[in-house]
Formats: structure tokens, C-alpha cells, sequence
């Protein structure tokens, strides 16, 4: 089960994430940011503090967002004071690649 909030915060959009974002989950979040109207000059925030569980799948998600949020000059941000999923974050590479400002 995944559940996500939404926080506008000025040019921010916070997404908190809860429960588990995994192959099954993935679409919920799909879903929510093909509705999300964000625009050059906006910042997306994903705060994982509160996942319990994050498989391969989720991380691609996040990458494929950096990816394409970041060529439309949208900055993407991972939030997460999680140590079990900071653990598998640095693990995989994945703060390589998105790197917080």
C-alpha cells in the first residue's frame, strides 16, 4: 500500500510517501504526477522518511523523474531520514545520481 501527500510550499511541491512504493505501488505515483502541472522554475521534493519498504522499481521511478523533471529545468529532491532506505539509496547509487541541493 502506498498513500502520498501533497505539500505546496511556494515554488515547492512536496510528495511525502508512505507505506511501500514497489512495482505493485508504482502507478499511484505515476498517476498523481501526470496530473501535477509543474512548471521551469518549480521544485519536486520526495520525502521517503516514511516508506517502509522500496524495491528496484520505485528507485527507477525516482531516477526516470530526475531524469525528466531536471531537462525541463524542474528541480527534483529526495528528502529521507529513513536509514533503512538512505541504506539502500547509497547502496544502489542512487545519491550519485540525485544529488540534493
Amino acid at each position: 500500500m502506498l498513500k502520498i501527500d501533497r505539500l505546496e510550499k511556494g515554488r515547492e511541491v512536496h510528495f511525502i510517501l508512505k507505506g511501500e512504493l514497489d512495482m505493485s505501488t508504482g502507478p499511484i505515483l505515476d498517476d498523481l504526477l501526470q496530473k501535477e502541472k509543474l512548471t521551469s522554475g518549480k521544485k519536486l521534493v520526495f520525502s521517503l522518511t516514511q516508506l517502509d519498504f522500496i524495491d528496484s522499481t520505485g528507485i527507477g521511478q525516482l531516477i526516470r523523474y530526475y531524469r525528466e523533471y531536471t531537462s525541463q529545468n524542474i528541480d527534483l529532491e529526495i528528502f529521507n531520514e529513513n536509514a533503512d532506505i538512505e541504506e539502500i539509496l547509497e547502496l544502489i547509487g542512487v545519491r550519485q545520481i540525485i544529488k540534493n541541493k
